[in-house]
């Protein structure tokens, strides 16, 4: 014990500086640059061509495009930002309402007379978001990790929606403007699963 004043003066010695975080714009834009385009990549393996703009509907497409980008870029601002305690954040009411509005606007994009279902859509659009999704979600976790902070199941929650709503908006890129039910169904379906395997991955590796 006579030496522990050089033990305290041997340790602090060894003390290296903690390296601040990056802004959390900086930290989105780094995820962003690459997520994407590993999930485009993914896409190629279940791609099956590109929206056609011309067709009727295309308005709204574009409206559930653009909100589910908006959605996408709030929810993983949200996700980051949570970590770290005092930080303020953007109110949950406007992602109920976001999603809402989301939910609305592909409700009013259901075909009014549809044409001859593909029995197997449905099926390719939940396999579509299952595949962009996964690197998404595994890069997300991983820069949750490293952001360090204070663990949060809310923050994961906002990861969930975040790969959700990038994954939707990378299906609208490669589908038709107009749904069928069972279509929309599988969509809501697979937005569902997204989250909550981000949530559960994300409480089982622990992310804090």
């Amino acid at each position: 014990m006579s030496d522990h004043q050089q033990l305290i003066k041997q340790l602090s010695n060894q003390i290296q500086p903690v390296k601040p975080l990056a802004p959390t714009g900086v930290r989105i834009l780094k995820w962003v640059m690459v997520a994407l385009p590993l999930a485009i990549v993914c896409s190629v393996f279940v791609h099956r061509g590109l929206t056609d703009w011309h067709q009727p509907g295309a308005g709204l497409a574009l409206a559930q495009l653009a909100l589910a980008v908006t959605l996408g870029i709030a929810a993983v601002w949200n996700a980051l930002t949570l970590l770290i305690p005092g930080r303020h954040t953007i109110p949950t009411v406007r992602f109920i309402l976001g999603g809402g509005l989301w939910l609305l606007l592909n409700i009013m994009s259901l075909s009014v007379h549809p044409s001859t279902p593909a029995h197997d859509h449905g099926t390719f659009c939940y396999l579509f978001l299952m595949v962009v999704s996964a690197p998404m979600m595994i890069t997300l976790l991983w820069t949750l990790r490293r952001s360090g902070g204070l663990y949060s199941q809310k923050s994961l929650l906002m990861a969930g929606i975040s790969v959700a709503a990038w994954s939707v908006s990378l299906l609208s890129l490669c589908h038709p403007v107009q749904q069928d039910r069972t279509d929309l169904a599988l969509h809501f379906a697979a937005v569902a699963t997204i989250i909550g395997v981000t949530m559960i991955i994300g409480r089982w590796t622990r992310v804090k």
